[in-house]
């Protein structure tokens, strides 16, 4: 059997196999042929069609640009009684923005 013939051999089991709905196990059994050997042949097949990326003198990293970030919340601007104001850019926790007011608008704030 030639290297081709061999290669046509088992992407007919492959084929034969993923068409079956059987199990390894069973597929093997019932063909005669060793689980190993059609697991060996599947994985050939499948690096064969999906080739991995290879990536010259980048030692494994990509570029990667990154976009600022919009707020997802229009910012909301709070003026408190001394005059000062608050602008706020997201949501946070309302118990922490009462105590931040409250200090802020005490006599010693």
């Amino acid at each position: 059997m030639t290297k081709d013939e061999k290669a046509a051999y088992w992407r007919r089991q492959v084929d034969g196999f993923l068409a079956s709905g059987l199990s390894v196990k069973n597929y093997c059994a019932q063909e005669g042929i060793a689980v190993a050997t059609l697991h060996y042949w599947r994985k050939r097949f499948a690096d064969a069609v999906e080739p991995r990326p290879i990536v010259h003198g980048t030692k494994g990293f990509l570029p990667v640009t990154l976009a600022p970030v919009r707020p997802s919340v229009s910012p909301v601007e709070i003026m408190l009684l001394s005059g000062r104001s608050l602008k706020l850019t997201g949501p946070m926790d309302t118990g922490w923005l009462q105590t931040l007011v409250r200090v802020l608008e005490s006599p010693c704030g």
